[in-house]
C-alpha cells in the first residue's frame, strides 16, 4: 500500500509538470495592425500584360504575430488578376483595387492599369505648315494637333511648342502662335523625344486708306500768322495697321508751312494744299490764308436764365427806359464774328429793340424776343424748334412805377386756397419775370370750371395785407396746363372792395380785360411746358373812381372768359396808383 501511494505521487507530479510546458507552447499572438509598404501605399501603375508580386509587402504588427499568412483579393479581376501567392498581372486598362488580409486585418491599394505604350517613331507637319507660314502683326494661328504622328496608335501624343524668337511670335502652352513683330521665326512642335519644325514669317498690316474730318476736307481758312494743329485727326484704316505715323506736307510752303509734329502756320495770303500721310497712302484738303477769318455762331445761351435757352426780365417802365438784351447773351464760340438778330413778339407801343439788343420800353407790358443766329433762315412767323443750338427766347416784362409793393400779399378763390406753387396763396405775386424764376412757378389755376349757366360764377380776392389807395389793376395771363391756355379773361362781370374781407361794396362792373388774346405761340415743340412766349399782360385797366380798401375782390361770369378750354387762371396780378 505503501509503494502504490509513492508512484500516485510522482505519477501527479509528472502529470503537473507536463500541462504548464503545453500550455506556453500553444499560446496564439494576435495581429494587431497590417501596414503598406511605401512603394504600394500611394497605389501603383501598370502597362496591360506587366506583373509584379506583392507578397511580403505589408509590415505586420506585432512583428510575433502568430499568423502571418497574406491572402489577396481583386475588386476587379477582369482588370487586376491576383494570385494566392502575391502575383498580380495587369489585363486590361481601368482601376482596380487589391486588398491584402493577414490574420484578420485588411489593407489595400490602387491599381492603375494602362494601355501599352507605343513610342512615337516620328511626327511631320501638314503642307500648310510646313511650306511655311506668313501672318500679319497681331493676327494668331493654332497648331494644335497639326501634328502628324507616326505610329498612328502611339500612346504618348502630347505636344509641347516654342517659338527660336519670342521677340517675333510667341506659342502658348495651348498652341496659339501670336505674331509680335516683323520678322523670322523657327515654331517647332516636340511630342516625347521627336519634333518638327516651321518657318514662320511675320508682316506689318499695311495701311488701306486715310480719311480727314469734314472741318478739314470743306477746306480751313487761317489769318496770317494763325496757325492749326492736325496731328491725329486723320482716321487711318484698318485700325489695327502697323504703321500709324503721320506724316505732313503743304504744296506751297510760301502759304503755309507744316512741322513734323502737325502745327500748320499761315504766313501768307493764297492758298496751298495741306497732305496727312500714312505709310504711303495720303489723304489732303485746301488751305486759304486770308486777311479776315469768319468765323460762325454755334451756340446761344442765356446767361442766368431760367434754362440755357430761356431768360426773362421785369423792367419798371421810366423815361427813355432802356434794357441790353445783348449782355444777358453768352456766344459761343467766343470769337465768333457772326453774329445775331432779334425777332420781337409783341406790341411796338410796348416795347422795340435794336440791331444791338437794345431794347426800348415804351409802355406797360410783355413781349418776347427770339435771337437767332444772324445765318439762320428762320423769319417771323417760322417754326423755331428746328433752328438748333442757334436760337433763345428772352421774355421783357415792363411794369408800372406807379404799382403797389405786393410783399406779403396773398389770394383766394370761392374754391378754396388757389392751387399752384407751395404757397399758392401767394401764387399771383410770384414776380414770375425776375430773373430763374418762372420756371418754377406756375399759373394760378382756380380749380373749377369755368362757369357754364348765366347765373355761374367765380371770383378770387386779393388781399393787400392793409388798406391801400388803387385806381388800376393789370392781369398777365400764363396758364399752368397746355390743354388750358385758351381759356383767359377778357373782362369782369364786377369789382368789389372790403376792410374787413366780409362785407363788400361794389366799386366796378362789366369791366373790359385788353390784350389777353390766345396768340399763336413762338415754339409749338414746347410739350406743354411754361414757355416764356405764352406770357400776355394787359395794358393797366382804370377803375372808375380810386378807392382805399385792404381787399379787392374779381367776379367771373360766363361770358368773362376766351377760348374753349376750362380753368380759369391768370399769373401775375398787379394793383396801383396812377395820380
Amino acid at each position: 500500500m505503501k509503494k502504490i501511494s509513492i508512484f500516485l505521487l510522482a505519477a501527479a507530479v509528472l502529470l503537473g509538470g507536463g500541462c504548464e510546458d503545453s500550455s506556453d507552447t500553444d499560446k496564439v499572438i494576435p495581429v494587431s495592425a497590417i501596414a503598406l509598404d511605401s512603394s504600394l501605399s500611394g497605389g501603383i501603375t501598370m502597362e496591360v500584360g506587366q506583373t509584379t508580386n506583392i507578397a511580403g509587402k505589408v509590415t505586420i504588427l506585432p512583428e510575433d504575430a502568430t499568423n502571418t499568412t497574406e491572402s489577396y483579393e481583386s475588386s476587379n479581376a477582369e482588370i487586376v488578376a491576383v494570385d494566392g501567392s502575391g502575383a498580380v498581372k495587369a489585363l486590361k486598362p481601368g482601376l482596380a483595387m487589391i486588398t491584402i488580409s493577414v490574420g484578420g486585418k485588411h489593407t489595400h491599394f490602387e491599381v492603375k492599369v494602362e494601355a501599352k505604350k507605343v513610342p512615337v517613331e516620328s511626327i511631320t507637319l501638314p503642307a500648310e505648315l510646313a511650306d511655311g507660314v506668313t501672318l500679319k502683326i497681331g493676327e494668331t494661328l493654332d497648331i494644335a494637333g497639326k501634328a502628324i504622328i507616326t505610329p498612328e496608335n502611339a500612346t504618348e501624343r502630347t505636344e509641347s511648342y516654342s517659338s527660336s524668337v519670342p521677340m517675333i511670335a510667341s506659342v502658348s502652352e495651348e498652341g496659339v502662335v501670336t505674331a509680335i513683330a516683323i520678322g523670322e521665326t523657327t515654331i517647332t512642335i516636340t511630342i516625347g523625344d521627336k519634333s518638327a519644325r516651321f518657318t514662320l514669317t511675320v508682316e506689318k498690316i499695311a495701311v488701306e486708306s486715310v480719311t480727314l474730318p469734314e472741318e478739314l476736307t470743306k477746306g480751313v481758312t487761317l489769318k496770317k500768322g494763325e496757325t492749326l494743329d492736325i496731328a491725329g485727326k486723320a482716321t487711318v484704316k484698318p485700325e489695327n495697321a502697323t504703321n500709324r505715323a503721320e506724316s505732313y506736307d503743304s504744296s506751297d510752303k510760301n502759304i503755309a508751312t507744316v512741322s513734323a509734329e502737325g502745327l500748320v502756320t499761315a504766313v501768307e495770303i493764297g492758298k496751298t494744299t495741306i497732305s496727312v500721310s500714312v505709310d504711303g497712302v495720303q489723304a489732303s484738303f485746301e488751305l486759304t490764308v486770308a486777311e479776315d477769318v469768319p468765323v460762325a455762331l454755334e451756340k446761344i445761351e442765356i446767361k442766368n436764365g431760367a434754362t440755357a435757352i430761356q431768360g426773362s426780365a421785369s423792367v419798371v417802365l421810366g423815361e427813355n427806359t432802356t434794357f441790353d438784351l445783348y449782355a444777358q447773351l453768352q456766344l459761343s464760340p467766343a470769337n465768333q464774328t457772326e453774329g445775331v438778330k432779334y425777332i420781337a413778339y409783341g406790341p411796338e407801343e410796348i416795347a422795340t429793340i435794336d440791331e444791338n439788343g437794345i431794347v426800348t420800353c415804351k409802355g406797360v407790358g410783355t413781349v418776347t424776343f427770339v435771337i437767332l443766329a444772324k445765318s439762320n433762315p428762320a423769319n417771323p412767323g417760322n417754326d423755331f424748334k428746328n433752328a438748333g443750338a442757334k436760337k433763345a427766347y428772352f421774355a421783357v416784362n415792363i411794369t408800372d412805377p406807379h404799382d403797389l409793393d405786393r410783399t406779403g400779399w396773398e389770394v383766394s378763390a370761392n374754391s378754396g386756397e388757389i392751387s399752384g406753387t407751395a404757397g399758392s396763396k401767394t401764387a399771383a405775386f410770384d414776380n414770375v419775370f425776375d430773373p430763374g424764376v418762372f420756371k418754377d412757378v406756375k399759373g394760378s389755376n382756380f380749380g373749377l370750371t369755368k362757369p357754364t349757366t348765366a347765373d355761374g360764377e367765380v371770383w378770387f380776392v386779393v388781399d393787400m395785407q392793409k388798406e391801400q389807395t388803387v385806381n388800376y389793376f393789370r392781369l398777365m395771363h400764363q396758364s399752368c396746363r397746355n390743354t388750358d391756355r385758351s381759356c383767359r379773361w377778357k373782362k369782369f362781370s364786377a369789382i368789389l372792395g372790403s376792410n374787413d374781407g366780409e362785407t363788400f361794396t361794389q366799386i366796378a362792373s362789366d369791366v373790359e380785360v385788353p390784350n389777353l388774346d390766345n396768340a399763336p405761340g413762338i415754339d409749338p415743340n414746347d410739350g406743354g411746358s411754361r414757355n416764356i412766349d405764352k406770357y400776355h399782360t394787359c395794358s393797366n385797366v382804370k377803375l372808375p373812381n380810386t378807392v382805399k380798401y385792404r381787399y379787392l375782390k374779381f367776379v367771373g361770369k360766363k361770358d368773362c372768359f376766351t377760348g374753349t378750354a376750362k380753368t380759369c387762371q391768370f399769373s401775375e396780378m398787379y394793383l396801383g396808383l396812377d395820380e
